[in-house]
């Protein structure tokens, strides 16, 4: 039988060593990027952190349809706390205001998909071409790429009615509200609304029963017509209910 002899100091050495090649194999695990793809449940894997353009590509192969950038999400799982968080407060605010129009928004968003998305371009040229919407990605995400709408959505909670309503192609803002009342252009029944385009930027509109702004929504859009007469406590309730809306995700 032979025995192993170590001094001390050798043994110091292998430990470290050991040590060392833990370490690597940990760092090159947490440096690694797993993607999957909503659409067709594939997943894409990278031995190491990838840049988006090539994830972009990568992905873009695996799709045999026309992909609307506007619309496609990049969604992180970790950061899923903070959408969870902001509906927890949002709901609590609702339910504390208590009248039908918060109870119909409160149901609303409790039967949509809200997920956390990163802000990212998703348009292949434009990422190539300029660094800064070129970030390296590592982790794990999910990747949504949808097809391009041919709708947008309108929610009324003080009616508690939404509806979908086919893309018009010379039509704007005023052009849908009045349809979705079933009125006129010139008896527009509404004068804010809020209104979630399909890159998730949101915005509020005024005035819209004397102004004559046009404002152009992106297929997919949704329109958000909010409560009336809120307390000065919950002042921000119909902008953070907007911003909630913009995490939601349609396939």
């Amino acid at each position: 039988m032979m025995l192993l002899c170590t001094t001390p100091r050798l043994r110091g050495l292998l430990l470290t060593g050991l040590l060392c090649l833990v370490t690597l194999s940990q760092n090159a695990k947490a440096d690694n990027a797993i993607i999957t793809l909503q659409h067709n449940q594939i997943t894409l894997s990278y031995p190491q952190e990838v840049r988006f353009s090539q994830l972009l590509q990568d992905a873009y192969s695996h799709t045999n349809y026309l992909i609307y950038p506007l619309g496609s999400a990049l969604i992180n799982p970790n950061k899923q706390s903070i959408v969870t968080n902001q509906k927890s407060t949002v709901l609590r605010q609702l339910a504390a205001i208590n009248t039908p129009a918060a109870k119909h928004i409160i149901n609303h968003l409790n039967r949509l998909n809200l997920v956390y998305h990163e802000d990212m371009v998703f348009d292949l040229t434009k990422v190539r071409m300029n660094p800064k919407l070129n970030p390296t990605i590592k982790g794990e995400y999910s990747l949504s790429l949808p097809k391009r709408p041919t709708h947008i959505t309108v929610f009324d909670a003080r009616q508690n009615q939404i509806k979908t309503i086919p893309l018009n192609k010379n039509g704007e803002l005023h052009d849908y509200l009045a349809q979705f009342a079933g009125v006129s252009k010139s008896q527009q029944p509404y004068d804010s609304v809020w209104v979630i385009q399909a890159d998730r930027s949101i915005y509020q509109v005024k005035d819209l029963q004397w102004k004559n702004t046009l404002y152009f929504l992106s297929p997919g859009a949704m329109v958000f017509i909010g409560l009336a007469n809120l307390p000065d406590d919950y002042r921000d309730l119909n902008a953070n209910v907007a911003q909630l809306f913009a995490f939601r995700l349609e396939l």
